[in-house]
């Protein structure tokens, strides 16, 4: 076993496996998805391994049996953490899994966090609430196989295990991560070995994991994919994750919309490169440029850049003037822009590795486009309203992940959640 494969990820079905393993996968893990009967040695080469019991809609004596299983298993390979994947709306099996697990006698306690808030899953005050409403009163207590009538944790908890329960509820989490762990210090001296608790934002994951983190390092994490998400950090595996290929943006569009757009990436530490058009006029093609080193030594040391051609206001005012002194009409002027940016991207996405790249101004990536060979764009996605994710093969056979934008769509921070998606 390698040294980040350390948790074992216990699902009770295949699409809430995937959901979480994604969520180590995004951020450089690599992690296999197990379907029910394959066996641990099948994935000897994942940072993450998760298992599906296929046991959701199981009765409870067939779920503990698969899940206690697969926990033993686990076990004798060597796994150092384990999580127990819940449905966000606490279908299926919850407390008699967990119990499974528990009675291995590994861990000591089970923390349960199965809230999801971006995807309108919250536990307030004990109560699991779905878009606010209660799951209880939502579609979820119709579901055909594994029907959810009780809304609030800690009581479906004790309703499908023999062992005792306590929860953490929101005064804890105001009060912080030591009010935190003092309640949970209680709550495992009164006997409790299941300890759940609320969770309506996304911080609350952190702070609360960290308060866990102080009371054991034998603690059984169990939820849905929001606390999974946090684990990595947690864990300190974040810093043992290689990182990715950088992002290039090439952004030839002078709107304000996408001026407000650099900025954000610039804040986030993308390098920046502003081509002074300028200096380059009149423009011959494979001309030498000194911001072309510039960008190819930044990208070799693995940092993200943008490359701008009108950033800066007057930048474009001084192109604008040297090419009439040349007897170039603006419009003359805004395609030669557009060519060197054009040449300078291509020149850079031809040498260096890079996790994709986004093109905003549709003369700026239609130049880029031309001058590597590309003849088509294959769409795959959307990462953001019109905003499309592809893929392009160049001249010279080199695949390039692609975002395109139109210079003045977006919200301000569209160029940014692209190039997460990106890498």
């Amino acid at each position: 076993m390698n040294t980040l494969e350390t948790l074992i990820v216990i699902a009770d079905d295949l699409t809430g496996a995937n959901d979480t393993g994604v969520q180590f996968a995004r951020q450089g893990l690599q992690t296999n998805v197990l379907l029910e009967g394959a066996v641990l040695a099948d994935s000897s080469d994942a940072a993450i391994v998760v298992m599906d019991t296929n046991s959701r809609a199981c009765t409870t004596g067939d779920a503990y049996q698969k899940v206690q299983t697969v926990a033993r298993q686990a076990h004798k390979a060597g796994f150092r953490y384990f999580y127990k994947k819940l449905d966000s709306t606490l279908r299926g099996n919850v407390g008699t899994e967990l119990q499974a697990i528990l009675d291995l006698g590994i861990h000591d306690f089970a923390f349960v966090m199965p809230a999801l808030p971006k995807a309108g899953r919250t536990t307030i005050g004990g109560h699991h609430l779905l878009h606010g409403i209660p799951v209880s009163a939502t579609e979820i207590a119709k579901d055909p196989k594994c029907p959810v009538v009780e809304t609030v944790l800690p009581q479906l908890l004790r309703q499908q295990t023999s062992l005792l329960v306590g929860h953490i509820g929101f005064t804890e989490l105001t009060q912080g991560e030591a009010a935190i762990a003092r309640t949970i210090r209680e709550l495992i001296a009164s006997g409790c070995k299941i300890i759940s608790c609320d969770g309506w934002l996304d911080e609350h994951f952190m702070l609360a994991a960290r308060a866990v983190g102080t009371v054991s390092p034998n603690v059984l994490w169990s939820g849905s994919a929001g606390l999974a998400e946090f684990l990595p950090e947690l864990f300190g595996w974040n810093n043992k994750i290689k990182p990715t290929h950088p992002v290039v943006v090439i952004a030839g569009s002078v709107s304000a919309v996408t001026r407000a757009q650099v900025t954000q990436l610039l804040n986030a530490g993308f390098e920046w490169l502003e081509v002074e058009v300028a200096d380059y006029l009149p423009w011959h093609p494979h001309e030498k440029t000194p911001c072309l080193a510039r960008a190819i030594n930044h990208l070799a040391q693995g940092k993200n850049l943008v490359i701008t051609s009108g950033y800066q206001p007057d930048a474009i005012d001084r192109a604008m003037t040297v090419g009439a002194n040349l007897g170039m009409s603006s419009i003359e002027v805004s395609n030669t822009i557009a060519e060197i940016l054009g040449w300078i991207g291509s020149v850079v996405l031809a040498r260096q590795e890079v996790a994709g790249v986004i093109l905003t101004g549709g003369d700026t990536a239609a130049s880029v486009c031309r001058e590597l060979g590309v003849t088509g764009i294959r769409v795959l996605e959307e990462v953001a309203p019109a905003i499309p994710l592809g893929k392009m093969k160049t001249a010279a056979g080199k695949i390039l992940r692609v975002v395109t934008k139109a210079g003045a769509f977006g919200e301000p921070d569209a160029l940014l959640k692209a190039a997460h998606k990106l890498q």
